[in-house]
């Protein structure tokens, strides 16, 4: 896999770690079945809302993204061993991939900075959110519809295509 395609992974993997963190600081989660009952009520005008949320955030995501691969090769990584690093972490098996303390050292570093970019990026996402006059609560309620319901990502996807 060459390094564009990686990063493009890294970046959706970024993405959706970005607004699930966002979504998770409106400290309300619906459940996945509120916001599939709750679609129908999603009006015209709250869809093109989230709609322009989305492109509003895209420019910050690609930002962060940019200084986090930074980040990581500063750190003395290349971006394909600190998500290996990352993805067994998360599973529990950092130890498996890496016994050289000086890797998990540069890992532990890195990670570090990428967890204070994606603070920073929460807090600017929410900012978005708010000053496009929705509620964090309605942005992740129709978030979890899009990503559960075929209707709603079909409005959502239409308009988004329709003004790129």
């Amino acid at each position: 896999m060459n390094y564009l395609k990686k990063l493009k992974i890294f970046s959706l993997a970024l993405m959706a770690l970005c607004v699930t963190a966002t979504l998770s600081m409106a400290q309300q989660v619906n459940p996945p079945e509120t916001a599939i009952k709750s679609a129908e009520n999603f009006s015209e005008e709250e869809i093109k809302t989230f709609v322009k949320i989305n492109k509003d955030i895209m420019p910050l995501q690609e930002n962060i993204q940019t200084d986090m691969v930074s980040s990581i090769k500063e750190s003395g990584l290349e971006v394909p061993r600190f998500q290996e690093m990352a993805q067994a972490q998360q599973g529990g098996k950092l130890k498996e991939v890496s016994n050289d303390p000086k890797e998990l050292a540069s890992f532990s570093k890195a990670g570090e900075k990428i967890m204070k970019l994606q603070e920073d990026l929460q807090v600017e996402i929410e900012e978005v959110i708010i000053k496009n006059e929705m509620s964090p609560e309605k942005f992740e309620a129709i978030y979890m519809a899009y990503n559960s319901n075929p209707e709603v990502k079909q409005k959502v996807d239409k308009l988004f295509s329709k003004d790129t």
